[in-house]
């Protein structure tokens, strides 16, 4: 069973080729916040794998909330795989702190924080992407294998120390108010049926964020059809993102 998070595509594209190759279930963990599922029955044989995206060298707050209530029946071999557009730093940490793993992957894929940092040209992305899915055919070879220890190499310098100093300024901010709707907005609703955790409404033909802090993930932002949603000052010259080898 592979539990994924994903807001542009990445860690599903990660996941689903990983799981063309062992034949493991695939769970998206924004469904499984949304309906209340928590628990869930392995094969005696069948690895547990969590594949998730760094956000400010950590980990997405509702992939910390899942793992804290996760209860997953018998001893799998159990393993992460980390996605970030630089490093991962101290993510991994975080994840075996409320999970016991036997492994840990890091790979760097496409970098799609748009309110500070431009998209990849077109090229940039596709190689990226080329030389990502060889570090997945080598983590499905040691995943096939049951193999333990920590393969990753991207968590850069003093990981533990970086994800210290600059995870709290997510886990601390994500404010919806930076936030803001453009004329572009047709009221589609695409936005609020895919916000992992629901806290987007349409009033007056027009998104709205019930809540002072969200997951901040921008799947609403790079998923709009019409580019109508921003966040931020930079956020609508930087372009948008959508890993171009999966579907949604």
């Amino acid at each position: 069973m592979i539990f994924y998070f994903t807001a542009t595509g990445n860690s599903k594209f990660i996941a689903e080729r990983i799981a063309a190759q062992t034949g493991d279930r695939l769970v998206d963990i924004a469904e499984c916040v949304r309906a209340g599922n928590y628990s869930y029955d392995l094969a005696d044989d069948e690895a547990l794998g969590f594949v998730v995206p760094v956000y400010f060298y950590g980990i997405p707050i509702i992939v910390g909330d899942f793992l804290r209530k996760l209860n997953a029946s018998g001893k799998p071999y159990s393993y992460a795989v980390l996605n970030c557009g630089s490093t991962t730093a101290g993510a991994g940490g975080q994840i075996r702190r409320l999970f016991p793993l036997d492994a840990e992957f890091g790979i760097v894929t496409v970098d799609n924080y748009v309110p500070m940092y431009k998209t990849a040209s077109d090229e940039e992305k596709r190689a990226r992407l080329d030389k990502s899915e060889l570090a997945i055919d080598e983590i499905i070879r040691r995943v096939k294998g049951g193999t333990p220890g920590v393969f990753n190499d991207c968590t850069g310098p003093l990981p533990r120390l970086v994800t210290s100093a600059v995870y709290p300024l997510y886990k601390y901010g994500r404010k919806t108010g930076k936030f803001t709707v453009n004329g572009n907005c047709t009221g589609c609703g695409l936005c609020k049926k895919i916000c992992p955790r629901q806290v987007i409404k349409i009033e007056n033909g027009s998104p709205v964020w019930t809540v002072l802090r969200c997951e901040t993930c921008l799947g609403c932002l790079h998923r709009c059809p019409v580019a109508a949603i921003n966040y931020g000052k930079k956020s609508a010259g930087n372009g948008r993102y959508l890993n171009p080898r999966v579907k949604f």
